[in-house]
């Protein structure tokens, strides 16, 4: 296997969580001072960053629902994505049951952006902004 090239026209993407700990003192404005530092460093480098907030698990809600509603961190989450996947964890492998309702999860992330623009988030969004997810943007590259 050869050598990834941004300037070869390959594309390189972080994922990440947002995830904020809320037992540390100002916990949003901590988290969103890590993101913009990462951001400056990918934007040198030509990488792609997509986030989740509060965690990857809400692309996954967005397969079957459409919410705009605070989601402090993973375990709630988890407990409006297990409405639809009773026996979630995060070590199963989920994509057979995602992959029919990609173009739903793309369309609702959309929808959540556009709603949290009209809420004047700016983008990029900051960690403040919940919930929100890039992800779509990768799926879309790869479709």
């Amino acid at each position: 296997m050869g050598q990834f090239s941004v300037d070869g026209g390959d594309s390189v993407w972080v994922v990440a969580d947002g995830d904020v700990n809320y037992r540390n003192p100002d916990p949003v404005t901590a988290k969103d001072g890590q993101l913009a530092r990462a951001r400056k460093m990918a934007e040198a480098k030509g990488i792609q960053i997509a986030i989740s907030n509060p965690c990857f698990e809400f692309w996954y809600l967005l397969h079957f629902q459409y919410t705009t509603r605070f989601l402090k961190d993973y375990p709630a989450v988890k407990a409006m994505l297990t409405v639809h996947l009773p026996d979630y964890e995060k070590s199963n492998d989920v994509c057979a049951l995602l992959i029919e309702h990609t173009c739903t999860a793309i369309k609702n992330a959309k929808k959540v952006e556009q709603y949290q623009i009209y809420n004047n988030a700016n983008l990029p969004f900051s960690i403040g902004v919940n919930p929100f997810t890039d992800v779509y943007h990768l799926v879309e590259s790869l479709i």
